[in-house]
């Protein structure tokens, strides 16, 4: 497989991976208390465990139906998410059960939505971490985000007039921008799909295995807002 493969999966690739990532994810919410399910989620602070798979099962209803947002994409977001604000955990599974196929089907046509598979697989691993549990941290879908990002971060890279980085990830190397490796950041792969995804702080970055000048970086090597606080998961 050649790297542009990897870097712009086909449509089915997509959505073989969000199925994954979506039954992994019911098997994590299903049969959870009613407790469980106002748990703050500590990488997305502002959410409930509720809320966050309104997000998720609000994007694949939405989208799937053909709606998309005529403004501002974050507060029509946050619209999802208040619409489903009284809905059970169980009911949106139930629903996600109907949408999230749906929503597999649009993405086999229109793989431009892959954005959204990078959205679950990342999602996933923060209800666990909410729960107190993991999932499953060597799944195929880690490695895709970590592939299809590279748009974000050559972006982020740009605009920030940073050079080249490199993510060495277990046995995966990861290149991202042009020039010269001006930085180098080493751990496994569930690591560095954590730390480049916004879900670690800046400690936990000044701490990692590093070679050059990671705070400077950051706003390259990390498409999201950093965690303000240490995250343990």
């Amino acid at each position: 497989m050649s790297t542009d493969d990897l870097i712009h999966p086909s449509g089915e690739r997509w959505a073989d991976e969000y199925e994954a990532a979506r039954l992994r994810t019911t098997a994590l919410l299903d049969g959870i208390s009613a407790d469980d399910e106002l748990r703050t989620v500590p990488t997305c602070p502002e959410w409930r465990v509720r809320d966050l798979l309104s997000h998720v099962n609000g994007l694949a209803e939405e989208l799937s139906a053909g709606n998309r947002p005529t403004g501002d994409p974050a507060a029509w977001a946050e619209t999802l998410i208040a619409d489903r604000a009284d809905i059970s955990v169980a009911d949106q599974l139930e629903q996600f059960s109907r949408n999230g196929p749906a929503f597999e089907a649009l993405l086999r046509n229109v793989p431009q939505l892959g954005q959204l598979v990078i959205d679950l697989v990342s999602h996933e691993h923060d209800f666990a971490g909410a729960l107190g549990t993991h999932s499953d941290r060597s799944s195929s879908g880690i490695e895709l985000v970590m592939w299809t990002k590279t748009s974000f971060v050559e972006k982020d890279l740009s605009t920030h007039g940073l050079g080249a980085i490199r993510v060495i990830g277990g046995d995966h190397v990861f290149e991202y921008g042009t020039g010269d490796v001006e930085l180098e950041v080493r751990g496994d792969l569930w690591e560095m799909f954590r730390l480049t995804g916004g879900r670690r702080s800046m400690g936990q970055l000044l701490a990692s295995d590093h070679d050059g000048d990671i705070e400077r970086y950051a706003p390259g090597l990390v498409h999201n807002p950093l965690a303000e606080t240490d995250i343990i998961e």
